[in-house]
């Protein structure tokens, strides 16, 4: 959003480059310039939560401030995407679950996984919703004692 809202503005080559300070002697373009950095940093502050902003503290440039901004949000989603495998791969059966709810389970953290990139394949969804069932001997001992399992 942040990005739409500065391309609006007319101002999303300050966070594509590192556009440099002219010099003192234009006067003009050196004022343009300034005004548009300090709206392009004011876009960006407002476009964040407020305990993002002390880690954009000091940086003097938009595009500064979008290199950190673009650090902060990556290894974010990188934990995001260790998280979300991590919980695909301990799901499994649980006592009174059935079959299309553990099968929804998969479903869903597949769709998750989808969402931040990262594609699980249909041979391996089969083979973590195998993993996950209670072992057939379970199975068998319960169903032939009424539901019961001793």
């Amino acid at each position: 959003m942040i990005k739409a809202v500065l391309q609006d503005n007319g101002l999303k080559e300050f966070i594509d480059q590192d556009i440099l300070k002219p010099p003192t002697s234009d006067v003009k373009y050196l004022a343009e310039w300034r005004k548009s950095v300090a709206k392009a940093r004011q876009i960006i502050l407002e476009g964040v939560q407020d305990h993002i902003v002390s880690s954009l503290h000091g940086k003097e440039t938009s595009y500064s401030m979008w290199k950190t901004l673009n650090g902060l949000f990556q290894n974010r989603s990188d934990h995001i995407k260790l998280a979300l495998k991590e919980k695909i791969g301990n799901i499994k059966m649980g006592k009174g679950d059935s079959i299309p709810k553990y099968f929804t389970k998969f479903t869903h953290c597949r769709d998750e996984l989808g969402s931040v990139g990262i594609i699980v394949s249909e041979e391996d969804i089969v083979s973590l919703d195998l993993l996950g069932l209670p072992r057939v001997g379970t199975i068998i001992r319960t169903s032939s004692m009424g539901g019961r399992s001793y």
